[in-house]
């Protein structure tokens, strides 16, 4: 801000630089008789700028920000992240960043929080103070709105307990599933404890039939059948990896390739569910469900088994290989194949890595004597 004395003159006016768009611009307005009225005219100028330069509503800050960061991160972040931000123009799409209310945010984040997941209402949250965040580093709103709103910690909520099959469940199930495709892919999920996303994403070029391994290279995000293929990265650098197949799975592989390799375009391309297209996210889930209560039909009360999600396959393998240590392989080796850090591990685990501890405790109990009166 500035004003200056025209000496041809004798008025003031003011001058000054503002930035639109990354580059900065002029400003000069002339003619008024005092100093004063040149510095009142000045801020008015500047506070109409500033509304003019903030004047985006929701809806438009998120396209924004979603365009900057589409090439920045992963597909599926991307997609995960727009989900999460959908709630937010749900709720104040056309509205003008700069009228948002303290108020009404809290009363937003409250709503959610009495609706969904402490995870999902932190998700959201952070989707939202990011995208804001954005907005203020690139002077398309002049506060972050989320800076003075709270979130309910929930202290006192019960972590939801984590849904697994022993290998008897497996076996169980998988003796019902009667098709060789389906067969082989629910026995990939549990016995190489890989994602589902890195399972409909191989194609048989990732299976060495005999070193007897499995290549974990990409990920699919495919939602529906009819979409485009599209492959990432996996989750993390850790995610990258070659695993051992058991003898059991490597048997199904191949007999399930035998079947495949006379379908119509066949080749070492080729998805090894799916064919020509990974398989959809909903078909998968109705399919897993419909052979569980398929397998239910035929047990007793006291038999059946429950009900999980497809991704609980992964701890189902996670939980039998640490539940099996003793036989000579270690928290490394398991993180290693399942493609996380053993911090990750023992952090989403931690539950089955306690009951492995007091097993500890007992044997060194029952090993270890320091009472020297017994000793003698």
């Amino acid at each position: 801000m500035a004003q200056k004395k025209d000496q041809k003159t004798g008025k003031w006016y003011f001058y000054g630089k503002y930035k639109k768009d990354g580059v900065f611009k002029n400003y000069k307005k002339r003619g008024f008789k005092t100093k004063r009225e040149a510095v009142l005219a000045e801020e008015k100028f500047l506070i109409e700028l500033t509304r003019a330069q903030n004047n985006i509503t929701l809806s438009q800050l998120v396209n924004k920000y979603l365009v900057n960061v589409k090439n920045k991160v992963k597909e599926s972040t991307v997609n995960n992240n727009e989900r999460a931000l959908n709630k937010w123009v749900y709720k104040f799409g056309n509205t003008y960043v700069s009228e948002i209310t303290r108020a009404e945010l809290q009363e937003f984040i409250d709503e959610l929080d009495s609706q969904y997941s402490k995870r999902y209402v932190e998700k959201i949250f952070y989707c939202g103070n990011t995208m804001f965040r954005y907005g203020l580093k690139n002077e398309l709103i002049d506060k972050n709105p989320l800076s003075s709103v709270e979130r309910n910690k929930r202290p006192n909520e019960m972590k939801k307990e984590m849904l697994f099959w022993e290998l008897d469940d497996f076996e169980k199930f998988i003796v019902n599933v009667d098709d060789i495709m389906w067969k082989t892919f629910f026995s990939t999920l549990y016995m190489m404890g890989i994602r589902r996303g890195e399972c409909i994403a191989l194609t048989w070029k990732d299976i060495d039939f005999t070193d007897k391994t499995m290549n974990i290279n990409k990920t699919s995000s495919a939602k529906e059948r009819n979409k485009k293929v599209k492959y990432t990265t996996p989750k993390t650098k850790n995610s990258y990896r070659i695993i051992t197949i058991p003898d059991a799975l490597l048997n199904l592989l191949k007999e399930w390739k035998s079947i495949e390799c006379t379908f119509s375009g066949f080749s070492e391309d080729s998805f090894v569910f799916g064919n020509d297209l990974p398989l959809p996210a909903e078909n998968i889930r109705r399919t897993f469900i419909r052979y569980v209560d398929l397998t239910n039909e035929k047990l007793k009360d006291k038999e059946k088994i429950q009900q999980i999600r497809i991704h609980d396959l992964r701890h189902s393998h996670a939980s039998y290989l640490i539940n099996n240590m003793s036989k000579g392989f270690t928290d490394y080796d398991i993180a290693k194949r399942l493609g996380d850090t053993v911090e990750t591990l023992h952090n989403t685990y931690a539950h089955w890595f306690k009951t492995k501890d007091s097993k500890i405790i007992d044997f060194m109990n029952m090993d270890i004597n320091l009472d020297q009166n017994k000793n003698s």
